[in-house]
C-alpha cells in the first residue's frame, strides 16, 4: 500500500472529496499515525462555511484525532509525559503546538500563544501531506505533541474536546467544594460537567437540552438539568437555575458552552458575589452582547475569563480525565461516519438540520477513515 484515502475539503461552502495520496515518508524527527477516530466540532463546520478569515482552501479537516503509531522515527523520541514511543502505542494527538522561537514563545506566560503555530486539522493537503484526521494517516513533525494512552480509542478521541473545559476551570481558579452551572449540553458542555464532578464540584447544574443530553449530563454528575426547550421564560428559567444553587444564592463557576450570545448575559445572572463567568462557547463571530456594567459585574465582585485555547499541562489532564469516564465516554459518541460522509457529519450540526443524521440526535459525531460505506 502506497497511497492513503483522505477527505477533502475543496472550498468554503464546497465539496468533500475521497481523494488518493501518497503515504509519506517518515522523517527521523517524525511520526506517522494511523488514524482511528477524528472527532468533528462546531470550528469545522464554520470552516466548511467559509466564517474563518483567511482560511487556505483545499484543507484536510480533523483536529481532534486518536490513533496508533504506525512508525516513529529515531529523533522523534518520547511522548509529552516521557513516554517513549514504540509502533503499535495509541496515541492523541495535540493539534497545534507553537514554535518555540518567536517573541511570543520567547517570552512565555500561561496563555499560548504564537506567530507560526503548527496545527494539525486545518491544512492544505498540498503543502502539508497527511496534516488531518479526516485521513487514514497523520504525519506529525518534531514539534508534534502526543500523548500515549492504554483507554480505548473512544474515550482518547475526546481529549482534545475535553482540554477546552479543563483549562477554562483551571484558568478561572476552580477549586474543590465549588459550585457550578453549565451552560449548553453540547460534547465541551457535558465534558465540562465532567471535568467539574472529577475535580469535586460540591453542586453541578445544567441547562441545555434535547432530553438525551440532560440524561448525559446527569450521568456525569450533574444534580439539576433544565431544558431550554421546555422552560423558555427568562424568569421562570432563572428561578429554576437558581434553585439548583446553594441556598438558592447563585454559583461560584458558571461555564458557558452554548456559543449563543443571550447566554453571556443570563449567564452572569446566575453567579454567586465573588462568582467567576467562564467564557468558552463562542468559537465564531455570532453578534453581540448587552452589559451592564453595574447589574452584571461590579454588584457581584464578579471576574470573566475565557480560554480559546490550552496547554500541554491541561491537554495531559484532560486524558486523565476522559480516561476515568470508562464507558461513559461512549455515552457521548453517537455517529461512526466514514470518510464519504464527512458532509452529512458538517451538515447534521447545522442548526436548521435540528441537530439530526440517519434519525438519531447528533452527540459526538466521529469520522472513522477506515470505516467502509
Amino acid at each position: 500500500m502506497t497511497t492513503f484515502s483522505v477527505s477533502t475539503l475543496t472550498a468554503a461552502n464546497g465539496d468533500f472529496e475521497v481523494r488518493e495520496q501518497p503515504i509519506p515518508e517518515t522523517p527521523a524527527d517524525g511520526m506517522l499515525v494511523r488514524v482511528e477516530y477524528a472527532g468533528v466540532c462546531a470550528t469545522d463546520l464554520h470552516i466548511a462555511l467559509g466564517h474563518i478569515p483567511d482560511y487556505d482552501y483545499p484543507s484536510t479537516l480533523g483536529h481532534e484525532v486518536c490513533g496508533i503509531v504506525e512508525e516513529v522515527g529515531p529523533e522523534f523520541g518520547r511522548d509529552v509525559r516521557g513516554v517513549p514511543l514504540k509502533a503499535g502505542d495509541r496515541v492523541a494527538v495535540m493539534p497545534a503546538t507553537p514554535c518555540g522561537r518567536c517573541a511570543p514563545c520567547k517570552a512565555g506566560g500561561r496563555f499560548p500563544n504564537c506567530e507560526s503555530w503548527d496545527v494539525i486539522g486545518f491544512s492544505n493537503p498540498d503543502e502539508r501531506p497527511a496534516g488531518g484526521g479526516w485521513g487514514q494517516y497523520v504525519l506529525c513533525n518534531s514539534r508534534a505533541r502526543v500523548f500515549v494512552s492504554e483507554a480505548p480509542a473512544e474515550n482518547v478521541v475526546l481529549a482534545e474536546p475535553a482540554a477546552t473545559p479543563v483549562e477554562g476551570l483551571m484558568r478561572a481558579g476552580f477549586r474543590f467544594g465549588d459550585s457550578v452551572l453549565v451552560q449548553g449540553t453540547g460534547t465541551v458542555g457535558l465534558l465540562a460537567i465532567a471535568a467539574a464532578a472529577l475535580g469535586g464540584a460540591s453542586t453541578i447544574s445544567a441547562i441545555g437540552g434535547p432530553a438525551r443530553r440532560l440524561e448525559i449530563a446527569r450521568e456525569l454528575g450533574a444534580r439539576t438539568t433544565v431544558d431550554i426547550g421546555t422552560l423558555r421564560d427568562p424568569d421562570e428559567r432563572r428561578n429554576a437555575v437558581l434553585a439548583g444553587s446553594p441556598n438558592e444564592k447563585g454559583y461560584d463557576l458558571v461555564v458557558e458552552c452554548a456559543g449563543v450570545p443571550s447566554t453571556v448575559p443570563e449567564g452572569f445572572g446566575y453567579l454567586a458575589r465573588g462568582g467567576c463567568f467562564i467564557e468558552l462557547g463562542h468559537f465564531s463571530d455570532v453578534g453581540t452582547v448587552e452589559i451592564n456594567p453595574y447589574q452584571h459585574i461590579l454588584s457581584r465582585d464578579a471576574r470573566m475569563v475565557s480560554s480559546s485555547g490550552y496547554t500541554p499541562d491541561s491537554f495531559g489532564r484532560a486524558l486523565g480525565l476522559v480516561e476515568k469516564l470508562g464507558e461513559k465516554a461512549r455515552h457521548l459518541i453517537t455517529h461512526r461516519l466514514p470518510l464519504e460522509r464527512a458532509h452529512d457529519a458538517i451538515n447534521a450540526l447545522r442548526p436548521a438540520n435540528r441537530w439530526q443524521l440517519d434519525g438519531v440526535e447528533v452527540g459526538k459525531v466521529v469520522i472513522d477513515p477506515w470505516l467502509e460505506t
